[in-house]
């Protein structure tokens, strides 16, 4: 790599730091800042607020979302292997090896309760 590349990496990424700081000193400079009890309350849909801003989340909740959002995950790299493999037995293997992980990642949280929601 010879030195003018350097040079301009270098200065497109002091460019790019100065463009970020320009940018929040007139965000800083220019934006009106009335501050008042409506524009400080906590916004719930335009509805007034249910009950206490810090209210405790039960983990289930966090435990079900990230299940779905890799058993969703699984399911578009399933389909999409599926729509790769077009009748062809050597691309067979690869799906069949997502849908195994895909099995056993379920049997997993299916035996460690996951899936079960306890009142």
């Amino acid at each position: 790599m010879n030195e003018h590349a350097v040079y301009f990496v270098a200065g497109l990424a002091v460019a790019a730091a100065l463009f970020i700081l320009v940018v929040f000193a007139l965000n800083a400079i220019l934006s009106p800042r009335r501050p008042n009890a409506d524009k400080n309350a906590p916004y719930e849909c335009g509805m007034p607020q249910a009950g206490a801003a810090w209210n405790r989340i039960d983990l289930r909740f966090s435990t079900l979302a990230v299940l779905f959002v890799i058993f969703e995950a699984f399911a578009i790299l399933l389909f999409a292997t599926l729509i790769a493999l077009r009748g062809s037995l050597e691309n067979l293997i690869p799906g069949a090896a997502l849908l195994g992980m895909l099995c056993l990642a379920l049997l997993y949280a299916w035996r460690k309760g996951g899936l079960q929601w306890r009142l």
